[in-house]
């Protein structure tokens, strides 16, 4: 038989009873519905989070002045290096270190009690060096000014502070009371700028919910005078773990005892990466159970397929056909429907997700890439779960298969 008539012959056999032809299908449609669902699912929340933590720029990278070890093969009983202490000196370092471009020294206060006309919230304080910080975020001042590094009691706040976090909202000129929750110490400051709404970042935290001042104003609430970390940029993505390479060995020369570590956004991104792709993959196999089990119906249906059509299969092999044609046919039925049952789990599919994507408000589509592995999914399961009733038939005596009833 020619492959078209294959195709005829198992077509006119599935609109010749839709009845069960819909039922055969339900399965694989299911099947096929969860599996691409789930994928969805997985790069939608992957999706979410990294847009919840900004663009991820991946030039960016942080020095800490502490070890972290993300190396699970460390020797476990290495003693404990005593914190670095960073200086303006390893500023100097870092932006004579080939590939930095941009460095951004910050003491951080991570609690301070903030009093805005009797209203008190508790939130963090950075100290910056102004200078540093002028030609990346003066620009994305919203109302006012930026710091300037004569400033001494003046802050510029995060969009969320200045609008949200306390009943009223804040406006430059305004007066603020910031008290060290650690050692009491309070000093009234000016609201000279309000920043615009950033995105988030993974090293750095978020810029909408702090407030920023100079070094010196910081001086009334902290004796602290080394750096809580030193952001770096790097001249391009592509470089960055050849510059954060490059920051480890100039730092180690001037704090070989210290403890350490250079972070990049690259590193959280490939462990965000990794981590949703195993969530990913864990619920499609999830999903891939139902698509099992709507295989195993067709066997069964295609089985009894098989006894009903016994006489009819003896009649094909009278008029010519070989074992190889009436095996050909039922495994193009089988694949037949896994072809249109995976094209229909997609279109739910894509309702589906657009529907939760709505609802927990995440960018959530079924992409290309997706639809392809339900279809060949779809396909695969099918064609397995089809070969057994296939072989049955093709089995069969023609002799045997006339006199069937």
């Amino acid at each position: 038989m020619r492959p078209l008539d294959v195709l005829e012959y198992a077509f006119r056999d599935y609109t010749s009873n839709k009845f069960k032809t819909v039922m055969s299908s339900l399965g694989i449609i299911i099947g096929v519905m969860a599996i691409v669902v789930m994928l969805t699912l997985g790069d939608g929340l992957y999706s979410g989070v990294s847009q919840q933590f900004g663009s991820l720029e991946l030039d960016t990278m942080i020095v800490l002045p502490q070890t972290i070890n993300f190396q699970q093969s460390a020797p476990a009983m290495a003693a404990p290096k005593a914190p670095a202490k960073l200086t303006d000196r390893d500023l100097s370092l870092l932006l004579s270190t080939p590939g930095v471009i941009e460095v951004y020294p910050d003491i951080t206060l991570s609690s301070a009690t903030v009093d805005y006309k009797n209203d008190n919230r508790t939130l963090s304080i950075s100290g910056i060096v102004p200078q540093y910080y002028a030609g990346r975020y003066a620009s994305q001042v919203d109302k006012g000014r930026y710091l300037q590094p004569s400033d001494k009691y003046v802050v510029v706040l995060g969009s969320n502070v200045a609008n949200g976090t306390f009943d009223k909202v804040i406006r430059t000129g305004s007066y603020i009371t910031i008290t060290n929750i650690y050692n009491g110490r309070s000093q009234d400051y000016v609201v000279a700028g309000i920043m615009k709404e950033r995105n988030a970042s993974i090293l750095m935290g978020d810029p909408n919910t702090a407030i920023y001042m100079t070094t010196a104003g910081l001086k009334a609430l902290s004796d602290q005078d080394t750096y809580s970390y030193i952001g770096v940029r790097a001249d391009s993505a592509q470089d960055a773990d050849t510059v954060a390479a490059s920051v480890q060995d100039s730092l180690s020369r001037i704090h070989r005892n210290e403890g350490f570590s250079v972070l990049t956004q690259k590193m959280f991104a490939d462990l965000i990466t990794t981590a949703f792709a195993m969530i990913k993959y864990t619920l499609a196999g999830i999903g891939a159970i139902s698509l099992v089990v709507g295989g195993i119906g067709i066997m069964n249906v295609m089985t009894l397929t098989v006894r009903e059509r016994t006489k009819e299969i003896g009649l094909m092999k009278a008029v010519g056909a070989t074992t190889t044609d009436v095996r050909m046919v039922f495994i193009a039925e089988s694949a037949i429907l896994g072809l249109f049952s995976g094209i229909g789990g997609i279109a739910i599919a894509e309702i589906m997700s657009l529907v939760v994507g709505n609802i927990v408000n995440l960018p959530m589509g079924v992409s290309m890439q997706n639809a392809i592995i339900g279809i060949v999914f779809g396909l695969a399961v099918t064609v397995i779960f089809g070969v057994y009733p296939a072989n049955q038939a093709a089995r069969l005596d023609p002799i045997e298969a006339l006199r069937a009833e």
